[in-house]
């Protein structure tokens, strides 16, 4: 008699990990495209292509998420006028990672080939729900909006199906995982191409400690401040 209860509660304790599993921890593999069609370089290149495209790994769990950079074939091949060009792809070495017991998120970037450890705590300052819904690879999903500098919108869909505070790099914090992110009328795509529910194979990530510390609004604040640096010196 013993025995039948021990192994009916250890069925039920696997059953609710199994559960909680499949609701709170997996993976998400994401494809990020820009648009750079309207950049000097390529408008007097009609033969370069418009878009960089890359793909960001995010594995999470109810203790923590982690997005890293998704690396796939190093080399592309390109014909102009009969001649083979070989483009090497560029690897970002951005890394996030965030607690959520804390709800610190510790944020690895490299920008202008200078590295930054950004630290802040996740909130949703400047989002606001439109009240739109949709689905997103086949989980509904609710949008929310916020404005860059107060002038460049951005859309995030998130699905509250996945109750974690996940996404793809620095658009964490909703109330669900994040599944589809549009930047500036698309300038920028952040979509989900795969989602797996349950254990993955990673091991809990060590948290990055490298690179200059600031915070999130201290780096947009360089970041926009060198752009305009580089767009005044090329004449855009």
């Amino acid at each position: 008699m013993k025995s039948t209860l021990l192994t009916a509660g250890l069925f039920l304790v696997t059953l609710s990990l199994w559960s909680q599993d499949s609701t709170t921890t997996g993976h998400i593999l994401y494809e990020d495209i820009r648009d750079i069609s309207d950049s000097r370089w390529v408008q007097n290149r009609p033969d370069m292509p418009t878009e960089i495209k890359s793909k960001w790994d995010t594995y999470f769990t109810p203790e923590y998420s982690h997005c890293v950079f998704h690396p796939e074939e190093q080399e592309e091949a390109m014909n102009t006028g009969g001649v083979q060009v070989r483009m090497m792809r560029w690897e970002p070495k951005d890394e996030i990672y965030i607690d959520f017991s804390s709800l610190v998120m510790t944020y690895f970037k490299e920008f202008m080939t200078k590295e930054f450890l950004i630290q802040d705590t996740l909130n949703m300052k400047g989002w606001k729900m439109t009240g739109k819904q949709g689905i997103v690879l086949g989980y509904p999903c609710m949008e929310m909006k916020s404005m860059v500098n107060d002038t460049v919108p951005v859309l995030a869909w998130f699905t509250p199906r996945i109750p974690v505070r996940t996404g793809p790099l620095e658009y964490v914090g909703f109330p669900g995982a994040v599944l589809y992110v549009n930047y500036n009328d698309g300038e920028r795509t952040i979509s989900a191409v795969r989602v797996n529910m349950g254990r993955t194979q990673e091991e809990r990530p060590e948290v990055p400690e490298d690179g200059e510390e600031v915070t999130m609004d201290e780096f947009e604040t360089i970041e926009r401040e060198k752009t305009e640096q580089m767009r005044r010196r090329w004449g855009r």
